[in-house]
Parts: C-alpha cells; sequence; structure tokens
C-alpha cells in the first residue's frame, strides 16, 4: 500500500513459498555452526519500523519486531496478540495480547506500546511513508492533517493487554494490515532517548520478535542473533542469522557455490539456468512462482517540464519492447502492461483474470510521432534529440547498469531523445534520490502489503507518501476517495479497473516493465524459511538447519 514499500529489481519478495527439503550434504562452513544461516541483504536504510518503506528495511524488522498478527503461508496467524473478535458493523476491532510478552531488555510489552507506535505513524512530524496506512482509523487522518487532537483518534488501550481499534468505515483488508512490519510496537522511552537517530544503528534498540540485531555495520552487513525474551523463544531453531551485503551477481554466486551463503534469493536470469543445473544434480533445492510484485519507470512531475505532457509519457512506455526485456535482457520476469499482478484479488475474484491489462490498448501507436505531438502541444520545439531526461537506476551494479543502457538506447533509437543515466551508490542512496525527488524518470517496483489491487492502485494518489513523481489526477483522487466507503465487491472491481486505466494508459504515472517471479536456491540442510506475499521478503521464524 503504500506509501508502499519500495522494491530492488533484483530483490526476491512476494508469493509464499515454504522451502521444506531433504537432508543432503553440508557445507563445511554451515556444518561448524549448524544453527547459523548465511543470508544476503541489500543496503538498509533505517531499523524505524515506523518510518521503512523499503523491503530490506522489513525484513529486519518483521524478523527482529512482532507484529499482533504474523503472516504464516500468507494468512494472518496470533503474533502479540492472542486473539481479537471485531463488532457486527466491523468497524471496531479489540485486539488481545499474550500474557508474559516482554521486549528483549526484559520489561514489558504492554498495548501501550502499539499505541505509541501507531500515533507516531500519524504524527505529521515523524513524516512516516505508511501513515496512510492507518488514514482508515478514526479520525487518523483528521489527526495526520492537523484537523483532529490525539485523544480523538479511534486507538485506545483499557488496559496493558487490549488495544481497541475504531475504524472510520469497514476495510476489508484490516486483518492483514495489522500484520504488517510497519505497525510492530515501539517503546517509548527507546524512541524519545534517541531522537531522530532512532533506527540509524542497532545501540540502544529493543526488539520484540524473534531475533534481535548484535551488529550492524552500513554497507556491510547486519547479524543477528536470537531473542532470549522472545514469547515463543523454545520453538525459534536459529541462533544466529548472518545477513551480508553484496551488490554483485556473480560475487553472490560465487559464494553460494563456495558455502559462504546458505540461501541465494537475489538470482538474476543468467545465473537460473546454471543454479539450475545444481538442483538436477541434487546439490541445492529451488523454489519458483510469480510474486505480486510490480517493476517500473515512475516519471517525476516536478523535474522537467516535458514530462508533464500525456502523449510523451505514453510514448516512453510503449516504446519498450517488454517481451525483449524480460528475456534477452533481465532474463527472468513476466512482461507487465498493467500495474496489477496475477494472483491480487477482489473478494474472491483474480482480479487480472477480470481485468485485461490497460497499455495493450495502446501499445501499437508509433512512440515517436505521440512525443512529438507531446512537445508541440508544449510550444516546444519538436525534435525529440534536443531534449534531455535524467534516469535514475535502482543501484551501481552492472545489472542495473545493463537494464539502465538498455532503456537508455530503446527511447535514443525510437524516439531520439536524450537519456542520462543517474547510478546511485547503493539501494539506500536510490531511496533518498527517490525519496527527495531527484530524477526524471527512475526505475522502481512495489510489492503488495496485502492482497487487494488497492495495495499498488493508491500508490499515485495525492496523498500518499509514496508518490514521490507527485502524479495528481483528480479523477483517480475521487475514486480512491469513493473506494473508502464502498463495500460492494463488484462495484470496487470496476473503479479499480478505471483507476488502473488511468495510472497506466489514459495520464500514465508510470510505465510497467514486468512481473517478478521467484529462483530461490538454498542448501539442503536449510529447512522452513518462507517467502511471504506481503511485507518484507523472507521470514525466518519457522527455518532451521538439518
Amino acid at each position: 500500500m503504500k506509501a508502499k514499500k519500495a522494491i530492488s529489481t533484483f530483490l526476491i519478495s512476494g508469493l509464499i513459498v515454504i522451502l521444506f527439503t531433504g537432508c543432503g550434504s553440508k557445507s563445511s562452513t554451515s556444518s561448524k555452526n549448524l544453527k547459523k544461516l548465511n543470508l544476503t541483504t541489500g543496503a538498509i536504510k533505517t531499523m524505524d519500523s515506523v518510518k521503512a518503506t523499503d523491503s530490506e528495511s522489513f525484513n529486519i524488522s518483521q524478523n527482529t519486531q512482532e507484529t499482533l498478527l504474523v503472516y504464516d503461508n500468507d494468512k494472518p496467524v496470533p503474533g502479540a496478540a492472542k486473539s481479537f473478535e471485531k463488532s457486527k458493523d466491523e468497524k471496531t476491532y479489540t485486539f488481545h495480547l499474550r500474557d508474559g510478552l516482554k521486549w528483549s531488555d526484559g520489561k514489558d510489552l504492554t498495548s501501550k506500546d502499539f499505541k505509541y507506535a501507531w500515533m507516531r505513524m500519524l504524527d505529521p512530524n515523524v513524516a512516516a511513508g505508511y501513515s496512510f496506512f492507518l488514514f482508515g482509523v478514526k479520525n487518523g487522518e483528521n489527526y495526520f492533517n492537523g484537523k483532529a487532537k490525539a485523544e480523538d483518534v479511534g486507538i485506545r488501550t483499557p488496559d496493558d493487554k487490549t488495544l481497541v481499534v475504531e475504524l472510520e468505515n469497514p476495510i476489508p483488508y484490516f486483518s492483514q494490515l495489522v500484520a504488517f512490519p510497519a505497525l510492530a510496537p515501539q517503546r517509548k522511552d527507546v524512541v524519545e532517548k534517541q531522537g531522530e537517530e532512532y533506527g540509524s544503528r542497532e545501540e540502544g534498540l529493543v526488539f520484540s520478535g524473534p531475533f534481535m540485531i548484535s551488529n550492524w555495520q552500513r554497507g556491510a552487513k547486519v547479524e543477528l542473533v536470537k531473542n532470549p525474551n522472545y514469547w515463543n523463544a523454545k520453538n525459534i531453531k536459529l541462533d544466529e542469522v548472518n545477513l551480508t551485503q553484496i551488490n554483485e551477481a556473480n560475487t553472490q554466486y560465487q559464494m553460494f557455490l563456495s558455502g559462504q551463503l546458505d540461501v541465494m534469493f537475489k538470482v538474476n536470469g543468467e545465473y537460473i539456468k546454471e543454479l539450475q543445473k545444481g538442483v538436477s544434480e541434487n546439490k541445492w533445492d529451488e523454489a519458483s512462482g510469480v510474486m505480486p510484485t510490480v517493476f517500473y519507470n515512475q516519471f517525476n512531475f516536478k523535474s522537467n517540464k516535458i514530462l508533464q505532457n500525456t502523449k510523451v509519457r505514453q510514448a516512453l512506455s510503449i516504446a519498450i519492447n517488454r517481451e525483449e526485456y524480460t528475456k534477452d535482457i533481465l532474463k527472468s520476469g513476466v512482461p507487465a502492461y498493467g500495474l496489477v499482478p496475477d494472483g491480487i484479488v477482489v473478494g474472491d475474484m483474480n482480479y487480472r483474470k477480470k481485468v485485461k491489462e490497460p497499455l495493450k490498448e495502446i501499445i501499437k501507436e508509433d512512440p515517436k510521432k505521440l512525443f512529438v505531438e507531446g512537445l508541440k502541444e508544449l510550444g516546444l520545439d519538436p525534435d525529440p534529440s534536443k531534449y534531455n531526461i535524467n534516469f535514475l537506476l535502482q543501484g551501481s551494479s552492472s545489472s542495473y547498469k545493463n537494464l539502465g543502457e538498455y532503456l537508455q538506447n530503446t527511447w535514443k533509437n525510437k524516439i531520439g531523445v536524450n537519456i542520462k543515466l543517474s547510478i546511485p551508490a547503493d539501494f539506500s542512496d536510490f531511496l533518498r534520490k527517490e525519496n527527495s525527488g531527484e530524477f526524471d524518470i527512475a526505475m522502481a517496483g512495489w510489492g503488495a502489503d496485502y492482497n487487494d489491487p488497492m495495495t499498488f492502485l493508491d500508490l499515485y494518489g495525492a496523498k500518499n507518501g509514496s508518490n514521490y513523481g507527485k502524479y495528481n489526477d483528480p479523477k483517480v483522487n475521487k475514486l480512491l476517495e469513493k473506494l473508502q466507503t464502498e463495500i460492494n465487491i463488484d462495484k470496487r472491481l470496476d473503479m479499480y479497473k478505471e483507476i488502473e486505466k488511468i495510472e497506466v494508459a489514459e495520464n500514465p504515472a508510470v510505465a510497467p516493465t514486468y512481473y517478478l517471479d521467484i529462483h530461490s536456491f538454498q542448501k539442503k540442510y536449510v529447512h522452513g524459511i518462507q517467502y511471504p506475499k506481503f511485507g518484507g521478503s523472507y521470514q525466518l521464524r519457522w527455518a532451521y538447519i538439518e
């Protein structure tokens, strides 16, 4: 939902895949450390669950903090809350916390810690990217906009074990929202002691989940250890998790082969076939599937005048040969002509099976002709070669550069416009530049936060904190507002269809490129890792080595 979660191009995030595999030979590294798991990570922006907006940060949150409900096989199950009930009108939820919940420092974890975190998320001074997640709470949006007081917000704690949440209107997927890592609890004394520095280092942090951060070296690694005060610590099988930041795919590949990595889930096309050979030789196992994640190029409506024209943006989008892009350049993925991937539902209907991808309606147009028409509508010189566009990549690896150069050449050859590649230091630097609008077009992606098309389509509402390109379409905004109170499934489907058509084809906010597919490889002694559809990329609380 975004302000939704930003996804790194080669980051696996999506369809739940549980890897239960048979026993096999172990590498020398893992045989000496039977309860230590070695994985990779991208650059992590923050350990502050309230301020996190990207999947790398959410990976840490969902493995070190405990939300009220937790995703297990894509279904919200009891986490910090042992149970909950909702009122007949589905506007009031009452959560009952487990007995004996503790923070990693031994202090009691109470319902007030959830209220504090959620109110902090709604605090406009915090500027949380996911604040809109709680706009459906009674007076949540009004409080965020300075039109209501804190005591007017529908979040109450009648006692230390009870959290009552009142909604403005029923939210069909609310139980999914509370399982999202951004809604984890926080300790007021810890946050206020560190102030603006909270989440920027591991010192002084406390944890409510199965693991704790023992070491964070920015740009290098994160080390997790088992949290002895976690309510279910006796069933957590891993003692340590080492997450090493490795940007180059070839380095990851070599480390996996040598046994320095137990799992490789940042796999791009050029290594898939080689790793699949190892599967056929019974060296390791593979999990594969299509993820509820879409990648796209987002337009900035404030940085470059020519991108304010609809035909210019349409031309840039339809110029991309998505079949060639996925098959020959990326060597993975499914061509995307819409924003909503297959598998996302409206009620019990698969949205993508009901609604045709809107970009297919205009894909046969001549991109150069459209681009020139757009320039003329702006009253500008109609020669595309007179214009430059700054294209922000997601990282500095050779894989990102290859993708960027392909699009650079595509737009030059088919349209004639000049593309300048902007290469960030790493994914964290990309997020900073994206957040501050330092791009004309940015390579980006979004993974589902919950199972409803809204998680993709409201990204470009004027109120959404992740609308970094400042897209503002009155029709989209009006439809999103209507959806807040519409509960009829067929009407919701029609409105989703209209929003997607506007955002992708009629008045493009983005140029979608592909839907993510997963190719994850792990050694045979690793069991129980889950790759959830929603939240971060992996869940380790059920993982073990045998």
